[in-house]
């Protein structure tokens, strides 16, 4: 007679493919639903945006903070263009959240009479408004969604899969049993991933062309009523509005050493072409300051569980340890240092112009320099041991928690 039976369960264990999937499956949704990037200058191919999302997925990966409080700044930068422009006197209904997300992603873009379109801010397009050199853009938020591509779904199972990996850390370690490094790297990763989309819900997701805004004046008037009487040049990726809002770019903080160099070389001397997503973080008060730095910390933090995790060898044990402090210890620093300079000025001049440009003098950069330098190599020799970790796990990793299979999950 035929062997049947009723319902079966999944192997009571779990293989090293097992734990590799999760992990990885989860990293990839996590990060790829992430990144809500700017829109792409009109000549950038398919191929540069792809290239340029990979920069970014592999910067979540070595150094998740940087895209977090990216994140965040841009999201306390859309709060305060938000309220500036209820102060102005218009409704909700005229200008939303999602406006001010998508003024800062590069969505309009600004034709004079003597330029071509360029990308602007959105507290230049709130200058340009009050100042009567365009009119208030005429679109919608549901229109901004339209031109959207966020997809819900691919949100939900990065929060299910962080929620499922996370809960059955926690409940191994209530049975006794051991995780591996790469899983408590990976529910780092993901809840920090997590945190940068809470900032990002909001902001419109690949959005790949910009709205024209049109004035009947030239960008010397604009300029002139400004204030600024300089004469502009196309300098390296330079703003044609930069007196409006100077760029507040992490990656280009040297970039007026850079910029001296191209123009004497007469390499590239052009405008800027789109909106850079690496602005720096701009805080609007101690507050949002502050929580952002405990985040930040509490991602270093989390290492720590893994304090007296088994490895083969009794260096990776001290290596990983070593990677801890570092981490963490390096974050506080940083942190340390920026909110000081930052209560110094109030609050009013953030990121590169801190302190008068303290970041960008000698000796005073070596704060920044040497420290990011140290942390990315220690960010560097964590993955690599993580993954090298994985030859060589406690018998207990791959023991499974029963009713743990039972859960659909990737």
């Amino acid at each position: 007679m035929e062997d049947r039976r009723g319902w079966v369960y999944s192997p009571e264990k779990r293989g090293t493919m097992d734990i590799l999937w999760t992990c990885g499956s989860t990293l990839f949704i996590c990060l790829w639903s992430m990144l809500h990037l700017n829109v792409p200058a009109k000549h950038d191919t398919q191929r540069t945006i792809l290239w340029r999302k990979t920069r970014w997925l592999t910067l979540g990966v070595l150094a998740p903070e940087i895209p977090m409080l990216i994140a965040c700044g841009q999201w306390a930068s859309a709060k305060r263009n938000h309220g500036k422009m209820r102060r102005l006197g218009y409704k909700e209904s005229q200008w939303t959240l999602e406006h001010s997300f998508f003024a800062d992603m590069g969505g309009f873009e600004l034709e004079t009479l003597d330029r071509d379109p360029f990308p602007i801010t959105a507290k230049q397009v709130t200058w340009l408004i009050e100042n009567g050199f365009v009119d208030l853009p005429n679109i919608t938020q549901k229109e901004i969604w339209d031109k959207s591509n966020a997809d819900k779904f691919s949100k939900f199972l990065a929060c299910f899969q962080t929620g499922f990996i996370t809960i059955e850390a926690i409940v191994r370690t209530a049975h006794g049993l051991p995780i591996s490094p790469l899983e408590l790297c990976t529910i780092a990763l993901a809840l920090t991933s997590l945190t940068t989309t809470s900032f990002w819900i909001r902001k419109p997701l690949d959005v790949m062309s910009a709205i024209t805004l049109h004035t009947e004046c030239t960008i010397a008037e604009i300029r002139k009523c400004g204030g600024d009487t300089s004469t502009w040049m196309p300098g390296h990726r330079k703003s044609q509005l930069e007196f409006i809002e100077p760029r507040p770019y992490i990656f280009r903080k040297w970039s007026p050493i850079v910029e001296r160099f191209i123009i004497r070389a007469g390499l590239q001397t052009q405008p800027m072409s789109r909106i850079p997503n690496d602005r720096d973080p701009q805080f609007s008060n101690s507050i949002q300051y502050l929580s952002m730095a405990f985040a930040t910390f509490l991602f270093g933090s989390i290492h720590f569980i893994g304090w007296n995790f088994s490895f083969e060898k009794e260096w990776e044990l001290w290596l990983w340890r070593i990677n801890c402090c570092v981490v963490s210890g390096l974050l506080t620093l940083y942190g340390t240092v920026e909110l000081i300079a930052c209560f110094r000025e109030g609050f009013q001049t953030m990121g590169m112009d801190t302190m008068n440009g303290f970041k960008l003098r000698w000796p005073t950069c070596l704060w920044f320099v040497v420290p990011g330098a140290v942390y990315g190599l220690g960010r560097s020799l964590l993955v690599v041991e993580v993954l090298y970790s994985m030859r060589s796990l406690p018998a207990g990793c791959f023991e499974q928690v029963k009713w743990l299979s039972v859960i659909p999950h990737l």
